[in-house]
């Protein structure tokens, strides 16, 4: 979440400060450039988040070869790519310019907003790529940390260039620039830390081996890639219209929009983006239990504050607005009714955003991408136009809460059309229902010996040997001995009828994995370390 703060922080700050140094047609020119902006995050999410979940589920399945390899070709695909992009906006960006529909008044501002746009594409893809390898491999608060030093020093130059200095556009993209090129300086600390488990491997870069796996990363990654791909066509398009119909006041307009929905996206999209990280593990393990209290959770949490910031719009607007300097100007009550209009789209696509996400994250991969064309895409654009030809420029706002509620509604009798065929799963989230009698979830501590004689006495009525049991315990004996008291074990029990499944996470010492492997016989156990904590899997064959 610190993260997506960051990010989100860092997309918004400099509308605020062009807004209230250089004016209103800043804020527009700086909308002109959104469709390229976003190039960035589709980048990050094909390769990063994609190249991520991949790396996880490797690692969950105890290949830590084939965990590097993606992580690997991960950084090396995101660095030729965001060099291609940005090799492209240095020698075409005036015509570019003029086809994202710069007006005569905004296009000398996006050519000086550009001139920073393009080392941004380089340092910034590559900084969002790896804090999302940090953050999952058990350095979360490292992660954040570098985000935040990177937008610190963007809002920090920001002020010293266009306030202190009185320079122009041109210097508020130079300090994103130098903030993010910060920031990737400060993720050389991670690549020094003998804790980290992902490493470069030179075998992932061989072509026909780094083809192949950008390949992979593309198909996973490509669902919620899509979401920023469609996302920046939908905003081209909506731009040309908006240029059309409203003129610089619906670019002006629309970008203060953009920016309260970027806000009030650090949570949804933060979640959204945690839970291809966390889903990947608890969903092929069929842990259900912490899977259900996972989603729970973070629909609540999301929920709440997007009703919270949207109840801000609606009561002070104007507070938004101040920090642009638009709320003393012609157009103000304009934009005021569009934010208040547009803002309940905020609570309206917390579902059908964290479905998207959700359905990349268990790898199915063809209806994530299906719904996201139509969240992102399809919907929104056709709501817009019929709805502007009804009712004029409010359509425009009240269009895409309209289309998230369409888009749920498709997205829910598509996912039931589907499990009316495949009848093993059941509600949004494909639950194996037939699996939930048969996994039991456990808790133990080092004095809870009551939850530990539950554990074992419910592994006996399955069936289990008494030497699956007796090493078992024998496992609990050797991770409390060699942890710090108060160290927390988790015990997922899943009886799949010709096996029986133990899986063990705790919370202690990542080199205690180490000395358990040493108290037990070669290949008893299986062990990883995910999600900074330590892994270790026992399966008993029935037959």
């Amino acid at each position: 979440l610190l993260i997506v703060m960051a990010l989100n922080i860092s997309a918004v700050v400099d509308s605020f400060f062009v807004g209230v140094y250089i004016g209103k047609n800043a804020v527009a020119a700086i909308e002109v450039l959104e469709p390229m902006i976003l190039l960035i995050t589709v980048v990050e999410w094909l390769f990063g988040l994609g190249g991520q979940i991949l790396a996880l589920n490797k690692k969950s399945e105890f290949d830590i070869d084939g965990s590097n390899r993606f992580f690997t070709a991960s950084i090396a695909s995101s660095l030729v790519v965001s060099c291609i992009l940005a090799f492209i906006c240095l020698f075409f960006m005036d015509p570019l310019s003029s086809l994202l529909g710069a007006s005569p008044v905004t296009k000398p501002l996006v050519m000086d907003y550009s001139h920073g746009l393009y080392g941004c594409f380089i340092v910034s893809t590559i900084a969002g790529v790896l804090t999302q390898y940090i953050r999952v491999d058990g350095q979360p608060n490292f992660a954040s940390v570098v985000i935040i030093v990177a937008n610190l020093v963007n809002v920090f130059l920001d002020f010293v260039f266009l306030d202190l200095m009185g320079l122009g556009m041109a210097y508020a993209s130079l300090a994103t620039f130098i903030g993010y090129s910060v920031g990737i300086i400060v993720c050389i600390k991670y690549f020094r830390d003998s804790r980290r488990t992902f490493r470069f491997i030179k075998s992932a870069l061989k072509i026909k081996t780094w083809v192949k796996t950008t390949w992979e990363m593309t198909k996973v990654g490509f669902p919620a890639a899509s979401i920023g791909f469609f996302d920046l066509v939908f905003v081209y398009v909506l731009n040309i219209f908006l240029v059309s119909t409203l003129g610089d006041t619906g670019l002006t307009t629309y970008m203060v929009c953009m920016d309260a929905l970027v806000i009030a996206s650090i949570i949804d999209i933060g979640i959204a983006e945690t839970l291809t990280s966390i889903v990947p593990i608890y969903y092929t393990k069929h842990d259900y239990v912490n899977l259900n209290h996972l989603i729970r959770t973070s629909l609540i949490i999301t929920v709440i504050f997007a009703t919270l910031f949207v109840a801000f719009l609606w009561i002070w607007p104007q507070g938004f607005l101040a920090l642009y300097g638009l709320d003393h100007v012609d157009i103000t009550d304009f934009i005021i009714n569009a934010l208040r209009l547009y803002s309940v789209f905020f609570i309206a696509s917390i579902l059908p955003n964290m479905l998207i996400f959700y359905y990349e994250a268990i790898e199915r991969s063809t209806i994530s991408t299906i719904f996201s064309i139509i969240f992102t895409l399809v919907m929104p654009l056709s709501c817009i136009y019929l709805l502007y030809q009804l009712i004029g420029s409010n359509g425009i706002w009240i269009a895409f809460t309209v289309a998230s509620i369409i888009t749920f509604v498709i997205i829910f009798v598509t996912v039931m059309a589907i499990q009316k065929r495949d009848k093993k799963y059941s509600g949004l989230f494909f639950i194996e229902k037939d699996l939930i009698p048969k996994t039991r979830n456990y808790v133990l501590t080092d004095n809870d010996v009551a939850a530990r004689e539950e554990s074992l006495q419910h592994l006996k009525s399955l069936n289990a040997s008494d030497e699956f049991c007796d090493n078992v315990n024998s496992m609990f004996d050797a991770i409390f001995d060699t942890n710090e008291h108060g160290t927390y074990v988790e015990m997922l029990v899943i009886d799949y009828d010709d096996n029986i499944h133990v899986d063990v996470k705790y919370d202690g010492e990542k080199e205690n994995l180490e000395i358990i492997k040493k108290k037990f016989p070669e290949n008893l156990f299986k062990y990883a370390e995910v999600l900074g904590f330590n892994n270790i899997e026992y399966v008993m064959d029935k037959s």
